[in-house]
């Protein structure tokens, strides 16, 4: 059995993702297409609604989320982040988790987008890359993001930056 947030492999007969804290009963019992429910953010865009989904109780499981690149990279994150060719964060923005991509064509900028979880939602903000930054969820037309606006995902939402993409699981 994997869990059904971070996918980690889980031992048998496990009450609880060892990897991201998730309960994995609550998990089994959530249908694959459901996604969590984006919060108002205030003064923020909010790009997609989703079907609501159970907020675990436990102040312990914090909220994870898998990165899935088109180039390859696999990246599981849990807290705030920048994307791009060669990240790099300011001293004032410290910690933050940095996902280097590889990009040949040089369409994603070498700080190109920042990322955090609040609430926990995901949320995607385009860091006036060159290329710009599009959110989609499959049926729903895409929405180019203004540089410097959050805007929050559901599972399941695809992120274009340049010629790249990422899908948030």
């Amino acid at each position: 059995m994997r869990c059904k947030t971070c996918g980690t492999v889980l031992p048998s007969g496990a009450m609880f993702c060892g990897e991201c804290g998730s309960s994995v009963l609550a998990a089994s019992a959530m249908s694959d297409t459901q996604h969590v429910e984006p919060l108002p953010m205030p003064g923020r865009h909010e790009a997609f609604t989703a079907p609501a989904r159970p907020t675990p109780k436990s102040s312990a499981a914090r909220a994870v989320f898998r990165l899935v690149f088109s180039t390859g990279e696999n990246v599981v994150v849990a807290g705030p982040g920048l994307i791009g060719r060669n990240p790099v964060a300011s001293e004032s923005e410290r910690p933050l988790e940095i996902v280097r991509i590889v990009d040949p064509q040089l369409s994603v900028s070498k700080t190109h987008l920042e990322f955090g979880i609040e609430n926990g939602m995901f949320w995607v903000s385009d860091r006036n890359s060159g290329n710009g930054t599009s959110i989609s969820v499959s049926g729903e037309e895409s929405v180019d993001a203004l540089p410097g606006e959050r805007y929050g995902v559901a599972r399941g939402t695809r992120i274009r930056i340049g010629e790249q993409y990422f899908d948030v699981l």
